[in-house]
């Protein structure tokens, strides 16, 4: 029997959404995820888009920033700092990253502050372990003691069209000035290992008021790195919303696991026979998949990383949803 696609339902609050996706209390490790984006597509290296309007087209080489003196908010108003925690995001590495392990259930705001602490700035890179984030890399992502670290490593390619968008563009911004603190009112993603902040990161906006049509060539404190920590600061970051819960869930119990995942999602529910939807963050369905006997296997394998959601169709109106995070 085909079921029907359109649904009247009726959200209930995100608590009960939260209480529904785990009941009890999780201590363990926290992540952020960064779901990396350009123009509201899944962000790929090397790939011209089109930019102020389509003015012009740009093709992002390389990507990288620092995040450090990271606290959340959370469990009805407790404040927990990261200490001594950075974190050097690649965009071209990975989505998640490990904070640490912490007695958190539920985080609803995520501060962030974007590039290096004045201290740690112009400390010795040497000192770290080669696997820190502070250690020496290659590309560098260090300027010499005096200046620090370059917060932000924004390359890439510009030019008229997706074919002749070849001018370089390099900028870094450098300097103690240019941290900036980020506050993000969020809702967190329980996992199989603890709880995770889902960002959208939309990257496209780091270009905002900033023209690289012609090619730019920047590194340093100036207008040019004002303008894109600015955009980082204000643009780019934005919480990754769990779907709301309708009234249907509330008879379906769902379980997915791995979560994170990078290969096979495993989606137990209590119906013998469900319709599952796989749901990227932009709302466009990837995956469809007939459920049979309770139990069925997603391959995402070759999915994007980020954050996606499942949404299992029991019929007669009953509807349930649970958050997936993929990472690579």
């Amino acid at each position: 029997m085909n079921r029907p696609k359109v649904y009247q339902m009726r959200t209930i609050s995100l608590i009960a959404a939260t209480f529904l996706i785990h009941i009890s209390a999780i201590s363990g490790e926290i992540g952020i995820v960064f779901n990396a984006m350009m123009n509201g597509n899944p962000f790929v290296m090397d790939q011209p888009v089109p930019m102020d309007n389509g003015r012009y087209y740009f093709s992002p080489r390389m990507l990288r920033f620092y995040v450090a003196e990271i606290s959340f908010v959370h469990d009805g108003g407790q404040r927990t700092k990261a200490d001594n925690v950075y974190l050097l995001v690649d965009v071209n590495d990975v989505s998640r990253y490990v904070v640490g392990n912490y007695d958190i259930s539920r985080i609803d705001s995520l501060e962030i502050h974007i590039g290096v602490d004045r201290i740690a700035n112009h400390n010795d890179p040497s000192i770290y372990p080669p696997e820190h984030p502070l250690a020496l890399k290659d590309p560098t992502m260090h300027w010499g003691w005096a200046a620090g670290y370059r917060f932000i490593a924004l390359e890439g390619s510009a030019g008229s069209t997706a074919a002749t968008a070849k001018a370089d563009v390099q900028v870094h911004s450098v300097g103690d000035t240019l941290y900036r603190r980020i506050v993000i009112p969020v809702t967190s993603t329980v996992t199989s290992s603890g709880v995770d902040v889902v960002l959208n990161a939309e990257y496209s906006a780091l270009l905002k008021d900033l023209d690289v049509s012609q090619g730019l060539i920047f590194h340093g404190y100036g207008p040019e790195t004002e303008t894109l920590t600015e955009n980082m600061a204000t643009r780019v970051f934005t919480a990754a919303t769990p779907s709301s819960v309708n009234e249907g869930d509330l008879a379906i119990s769902t379980s997915v696991h791995p979560n994170p995942a990078s290969d096979v999602v495993s989606v137990t529910v209590s119906e013998t026979a469900a319709n599952v939807m796989l749901v990227d963050a932009v709302g466009r369905v990837v995956t469809t998949i007939e459920l049979t006997g309770g139990r069925s296997s997603i391959s995402v394998a070759t999915l994007s990383v980020g954050s996606y959601t499942i949404v299992i169709d029991a019929g007669n109106g009953r509807i349930s949803h649970a958050p997936l995070v993929i990472i690579r």
